[in-house]
């Protein structure tokens, strides 16, 4: 689908698709797509806890509930990236104040959303899905949000790896997530975007099982972004499949 909106500079043609993979017997990933206020996302509900799946479909219910009133108030881009994530935040709260208690979390999903935002991409996450950016006349994809995980930790501190960090046992140990302890602390990051660009939101059970060049390969490989997905989830299940697979693709035209 191809799509212009009144606060985005640019057109943009996207899809999204999630699939169970080849381990799980639930699908606890969700999607968002709300290209007429030019708002997208991937949850992942955490699949250690008794109500991963609910939590997920609370944030792809809530989101697009919430995110017109961040519209209203954001005029430049800094107040946009701290008006969407002070509405995922909301979200988070929201959820750990109705369903978890600081002794019990029952309730978690990640989120990465991307708002685009006159000639800006503006990633927000909590958790471990990744938003990435593949500029038009680059060969690497760049990762844009960063993971909120123990693996992580590790990597800045020198004790990991990038590499090593995926699969690693702490890649799965969360610091942060959709229903933590509040107040939630979503990061955001304000990218600038031209046609020819490409946006990718995807859940762990995708780059878990691909490698970064393999997903550009992926990103370039057709003009249609359904089929760009197809081959997301595809390579994905073909690599072990070994979670929920979710992806939502963007490309920024003229």
């Amino acid at each position: 689908m191809k799509c212009t909106i009144s606060t985005f500079t640019y057109g943009f043609s996207f899809a999204g698709q999630k699939d169970i993979g080849q381990r799980r017997n639930t699908n606890q990933d969700e999607i968002i797509l709300c290209p007429d206020i030019g708002v997208f996302a991937v949850s992942d509900g955490m699949g250690g806890l008794q109500q991963g799946a609910k939590a997920s479909a609370y944030v792809r219910e809530s989101i697009p509930a919430m995110m017109p009133f961040a519209l209203k108030d954001a005029e430049t881009p800094e107040e946009a990236g701290a008006a969407f994530a002070e509405t995922v935040r909301m979200v988070s709260d929201g959820l750990f104040n109705t369903a978890n208690t600081e002794a019990h979390i029952g309730f978690g999903a990640t989120f990465c959303g991307v708002w685009l935002y006159r000639n800006k991409a503006i990633f927000v996450n909590l958790g471990d899905s990744r938003g990435y950016l593949l500029r038009k006349y680059k060969k690497t994809i760049m990762q844009v949000t960063e993971d909120h995980n123990i693996a992580a930790i590790m990597v800045k501190n020198g004790e990991l790896s990038k590499d090593g960090a995926t699969g690693h046992p702490a890649s799965s140990r969360l610091t942060r997530f959709v229903g933590m302890n509040a107040p939630a602390l979503p990061d955001y990051f304000i990218c600038d975007v031209e046609p020819g660009d490409r946006i990718l939101l995807c859940s762990d059970g995708l780059y878990g099982m691909a490698r970064d060049y393999g997903l550009a390969r992926i990103l370039r490989s057709s003009k249609s972004p359904r089929t760009v997905c197809e081959r997301l989830i595809r390579e994905a299940n073909e690599n072990g499949g070994n979670d929920n697979i979710s992806a939502v693709y963007i490309k920024i035209v003229s």
